[in-house]
């Protein structure tokens, strides 16, 4: 019986808690994917690494263009020119994809970092929010429903905007 009444005051304590908890949520893949922070971040990344992405393209070209003349000169080679000609390719081809693989390498730590940058200033923004509009608890993390009432997506939205 005492177990059943501290429950019930317990339960009816935390509903009286809760009542006055002011929560939000926030739609961080949006929010991270709208900003002006993420496409500026985004544009500098494609235009650092264009250079390095259009001499992959070069290389690419070129060992196409050797292939075909391969295919279509083979017959006249000697057993000698086919296997350097095939070596050479090779050599090409493997050539291209260590320069691939470190290109995409690069890109994915470069990524990352900018969108640390951006997280760093998202969660800076939202700290600033929270204690200005004295929210209790704020979530960003995959929820199974939040209603628009607590949805302050759009309040980070613009805070970001004014930061850019």
């Amino acid at each position: 019986m005492m177990k059943n009444i501290v429950f019930a005051l317990l339960v009816f304590s935390t509903t009286l808690h809760a009542e006055s908890l002011k929560i939000g949520y926030i739609n961080i893949d949006y929010l991270v994917s709208s900003s002006p922070q993420f496409i500026q971040a985004n544009q500098i990344v494609i235009k650092e690494f264009k250079p390095q992405e259009e001499e992959l393209l070069l290389l690419s070209q070129t060992i196409q263009l050797l292939a075909d003349d391969f295919n279509k000169n083979s017959k006249s080679l000697t057993q000698s020119e086919r296997k350097t000609e095939i070596q050479k390719i090779a050599n090409l081809e493997r050539q291209l994809k260590q320069q691939a693989l470190s290109l995409k390498k690069q890109l994915k730590l470069k990524n990352e970092q900018e969108l640390g940058k951006i997280q760093a200033v998202i969660n800076k923004v939202i700290k600033e929010v929270a204690e200005t509009q004295k929210f209790d608890l704020i979530l960003y993390q995959e929820v199974a429903f939040a209603s628009k009432k607590v949805n302050i997506t759009p309040i980070i939205k613009q805070k970001l905007r004014q930061l850019f």
